[in-house]
């Protein structure tokens, strides 16, 4: 089946609105032919009044006049009733598919922010979203008005004088082909700018957020000059584009003043031939005038469709791309587990790549606290992903009070799992929010509770404002112990039967470890936790560790089991570490 044109697509966001944009297009269109009726009144006075035969008695004059007065009446209130409903029409189909666009996003799995930058991600959120939004405003409603009028004057300007109209409209021709040429260049250089400008998006997002990096390394003349090359690529594409725009509005301006030169040079000789009067030639000029402006303004609407089409493009891009984990469509609810977990044979790898799990097998009954422990990418933390379904095993199956996770809807799945990440995130806005991540619906007391199992307590009501003071975006206000035990806090709200702890003491010093380890002790009494470690200290009370090396089980047993095993991976791990000291 082939795929729809992202404009088809595009109109299906407008249908819930069809009957606004009728109104509005309706009083575009009334808007734009009341002024037709000024040349042909010009007309009248001109032949029938103001010369020596005319014979209009003054009493119709000024019935004329109220006339007039009253149709620019109806002329100022339609404008304002299209203008409204235009505009009301416009943002509300734009909200609507931004808002689908962040819900698609949200749903996308992990590979997919793998491959993307989250700068190129926002910006087709942002400006190719607000380029669309142009062609319901601009294209959509201002083209039929335009192409409605242009109709209604080219009848009226045959119903004058059919010669005269045939001279005006030799022009239309030319008119059609430098448009139909220059389009698809346009459209082209419009995609490029896009391209481009999400490039820039992507790579000033990912230098702002390392910016100490940046500064520490003392790159930033480096990374200056980059910005600049990548600047004046952009600048030099829409340049580009803008000297084809201009092409197009200068050729058409040329042809839209060639057409009345024509006009009065053969209205001349018709009126020297007594063939046209001079009334009918004025008001033929001024129809010919208000031909033209809409036709110049289609050019323009033409160039706006067009920026709008690139933008609509990249947007249905992102919507034609499906995320790799997806909800079986009888996956059903999971209720309160206990906490059994089994990996059954799971096999893994990430798309292109070789196995980073094989055949893997590890039954975690209820309650148990399960360390993980090996080298860098032997697979721990993509072990933990696949629990949570952020990516999907490639073989072999994960049951949870064996039930396969796949099985059932992702929120129920998750709702069973609290994470405390090694690099906690927090959010721009207060401590109490960031708390509340964990439950939407904890009270202030709740709150207080669950930070003081975390030890954060202290911390929180040493501060200015308490649990209302802003921390800063990824909580940068805070220190690396802290931001840890708003973690746990977190967690501890999220009151869930499984507990992933990924490297939860890695970076901190040993007050805050000792902290929270006594934290985590509390957090995961009577919960199945699996605990990813470097720092062996954190596991010792763990019911058993498991080592894995190239995405197998090599050992597993408790710490002090492993610990007498000679020559065993594990040992060398703690003869290494009680060498380091306490620093390693």
């Amino acid at each position: 089946m082939p795929k729809r044109s992202s404009l088809i697509r595009f109109l299906y966001y407008t249908q819930p609105y069809r009957a606004v944009i009728f109104v509005a297009v309706a009083c575009g269109v009334i808007r734009y032919l009341i002024p037709l009726a000024l040349p042909w009144t010009i007309k009248v006075l001109v032949d029938d009044l103001l010369t020596m035969t005319g014979r209009l008695p003054h009493t119709s004059l000024h019935l004329m006049m109220a006339g007039l007065i009253g149709l620019y009446l109806i002329y100022a209130v339609t404008s304002y009733v299209r203008s409204y409903l235009a505009g009301l029409a416009g943002h509300r189909i734009i909200f609507d598919l931004r808002q689908q666009l962040y819900l698609h996003v949200q749903r996308m799995s992990l590979s997919f922010f793998d491959r993307q930058q989250i700068g190129a991600i926002t910006a087709r959120m942002t400006s190719d979203i607000a380029s669309a939004q142009n062609f319901v405003g601009s294209a959509m409603v201002n083209t039929t008005m335009d192409l409605s009028c242009v109709a209604v004057i080219i009848a009226l300007l045959f119903a004058a004088h059919p010669t005269l109209a045939c001279v005006a409209l030799s022009i239309i021709p030319c008119y059609v082909l430098i448009s139909y040429r220059l389009t698809k260049r346009i459209k082209k250089k419009s995609r490029e700018i896009h391209n481009q400008l999400q490039e820039i998006s992507g790579d000033l997002h990912e230098q702002f957020a390392a910016i100490s990096t940046i500064q520490a390394f003392t790159q930033e003349e480096a990374e200056a000059r980059e910005f600049k090359e990548q600047s004046e690529r952009y600048l030099d594409t829409v340049l580009s584009n803008v000297k084809l725009q201009a092409i197009a509005l200068g050729a058409t301006g040329f042809l839209t003043a060639l057409g009345p030169i024509l006009v009065l040079w053969f209205g001349a000789m018709e009126v020297w031939a007594g063939r046209l009067s001079v009334g009918t030639l004025m008001a033929f000029y001024a129809y010919l005038g208000m031909l033209y402006q809409p036709i110049q303004r289609l050019t323009e609407l033409n160039l706006i469709l067009t920026n709008s089409l690139a933008a609509m493009d990249r947007i249905f891009e992102v919507f034609d791309i499906y995320p790799e984990v997806q909800e079986h469509p009888e996956a059903k609810p999971l209720g309160r587990v206990t906490g059994d977990i089994a990996f059954e044979h799971v096999t893994f790898r990430y798309e292109g790549r070789e196995p980073v799990l094989e055949e893997l097998t590890l039954d975690i009954p209820s309650g148990t606290t399960v360390a993980l422990v090996g080298p860098s990418g032997a697979g721990k933390s993509t072990l933990m992903k696949l629990l949570v379904r952020f990516y999907d095993v490639t073989e072999g199956r994960i049951t949870i009070d064996g039930t396969e996770i796949r099985d059932v809807t992702l929120k129920s799945l998750r709702q069973q799992i609290a994470i405390v990440p090694q690099d906690p995130i927090l959010f721009s806005g207060t401590i109490a929010e960031n708390l509340r991540y964990g439950n939407p619906d904890a009270t202030d007391e709740v709150i207080r509770q669950a930070a003081k199992l975390a030890f954060a307590d202290t911390f929180i009501e040493q501060m200015p404002q308490g649990y209302q003071t802003e921390v800063g975006e990824r909580g940068v206000k805070l220190s690396g112990g802290q931001k840890q035990r708003l973690a746990i806090a977190r967690a501890f709200l999220r009151d869930a039967p499984i507990i992933i702890l990924d490297e939860p003491t890695s970076a901190l010093d040993a007050e805050s470890e000792t902290l929270i380890k006594e934290a985590l002790q509390r957090l995961l009494k009577g919960r199945t936790a699996l605990i990813i470690a470097h720092r062996l200290s954190t596991i010792e009370h763990a019911d058993r560790v498991i080592v894995i090396a190239d995405g197998r089980i090599i050992e597993s047993g408790a710490h002090a089991q492993l610990l007498t095993q000679p020559n065993s991976l594990y040992r060398r791990y703690a003869s290494q570490q009680l060498a380091l000291g306490t620093t390693s």
